[in-house]
């Protein structure tokens, strides 16, 4: 997967769950430290896939 596009998917997947600005760059970076400590996804290279980052918002928030 490009990185525009996952980029797109993370601009797509805060505002379906009306992220700010702030909490999509933190989301962002969470996404980033999962992959940093091994967790893949079902994309492309390990990307994560668009219903797997929705599974991810949940775990992002409670953690927040």
């Amino acid at each position: 997967m490009s990185k525009k596009r996952d980029i797109r998917q993370i601009e797509a997947i805060a505002k379906e769950f009306e992220m700010d600005s702030d909490e999509r760059r933190e989301f962002g970076d969470y996404i980033e430290d999962c992959k940093r400590r091994g967790e893949t996804g079902a994309g492309t290279a390990g990307d994560f896939t668009y219903s797997e980052l929705r599974v991810k918002v949940g775990e992002f928030r409670d953690e927040g």
